[in-house]
């Protein structure tokens, strides 16, 4: 029970100073207003100016995993590497 107590507390005080500042009104930078001109695009960029005009927050959450995807196969693609030549990388311990 103290667990989820303190959940819920953890969670109001984080919340509260949301409330408060949403309260006032949200400025919006100018960074954010700025569209992208889908004239001399294609392509790819096209597809991803389009949806940065449109929504940014679905624009972030696919930039990140798109990140992530690519982090993940520049790993694999190192390890592969690094086993073709005979290092096995799972093996090495580290000393402090």
């Amino acid at each position: 029970m103290k667990k989820y107590l303190a959940i819920i507390f953890n969670f109001l005080l984080l919340a509260i100073p949301a409330v408060v500042w949403a309260g006032e009104g949200l400025d919006i930078p100018g960074g954010l207003e700025k569209k992208i001109d889908l004239a001399n695009l294609s392509g790819i960029s096209r597809f991803f100016a389009r949806w940065y005009n449109d929504n940014l927050w679905v624009y972030a959450i696919i930039t990140t995993v798109l990140m992530g995807l690519v982090g993940l196969s520049i790993a694999l693609a190192t390890d592969l590497i690094l086993k073709m030549i005979g290092l096995e990388v799972s093996k090495i311990e580290h000393h402090e």
